[in-house]
């Protein structure tokens, strides 16, 4: 009988290049991220945010007692699985330590953790990337870490707010228009301008948040 399923390793080789690690060829294996708020491709798993880039920790164990004791939080949320998936704009706290920390994206594209101070871990931008209607007639708006909220015909495709975290609660609306400032993690069409024509494909063109 065949395998069913994906595979629940992941070699450090493989890894993403969105994971800021430079010692891919000195050991076989990584942590492979869960399925949850982020693909894999633009995530970082909890645990090696913790042990290879802040090196709070120097062995998975260590990750493993410091989650279990519930002293890391995301975006508000205690979180005490390694596996799980860190992307753009997460904030990452750490209380016992006094440090806190958001998912922001350098240069060349990976995911590195910024240093923050405590009253901007309140707030968070979300991009919207999906819009239906929910059962009685509600609007519902998804944001890019899955995260749901009911909106209006206002918010639209492509635009961002700001967000109270750890509820995913309005506190103001940045439109997707021309003239923006925005922040572009990754291109699907490398030759074209982001900037062109963002009314007629509005979140099409570029992935981001403005």
């Amino acid at each position: 009988m065949g395998k069913r399923g994906g595979t629940k390793h992941m070699k450090r080789i493989a890894t993403p290049k969105a994971v800021p690690i430079t010692d891919k060829k000195e050991r076989v294996w990584i942590v492979k991220p869960m399925p949850g708020p982020h693909r894999r491709n633009n995530s970082i798993p909890l645990g090696i945010l913790l042990r290879d880039i802040l090196k709070v920790a120097s062995t998975l164990r260590e990750v493993k007692k410091i989650l279990s004791s519930r002293k890391v939080l995301v975006d508000g949320v205690v979180r005490v699985n390694e596996k799980f998936p860190l992307g753009l704009m997460d904030v990452v706290s750490l209380p016992d330590a006094k440090k806190n920390f958001r998912i922001l994206v350098d240069w060349k594209g990976r995911l590195v953790p910024v240093e923050v101070e405590e009253k901007e871990t309140e707030s968070k931008i979300l991009k919207v990337v999906r819009k239906h209607t929910s059962p009685g007639g509600k609007i519902t708006v998804t944001f890019h870490d899955g995260k749901n909220m009911i909106g209006d015909n206002h918010i639209r495709v492509g635009d961002s707010i700001v967000a109270k975290l750890p509820k995913a609660e309005m506190i103001s609306h940045l439109k997707l228009e021309t003239g923006a400032r925005c922040l572009i993690s990754e291109t699907f069409r490398e030759n074209r301008d982001p900037q062109r024509n963002t009314e007629k494909k509005r979140g099409k063109e570029t992935r981001g948040a403005c």
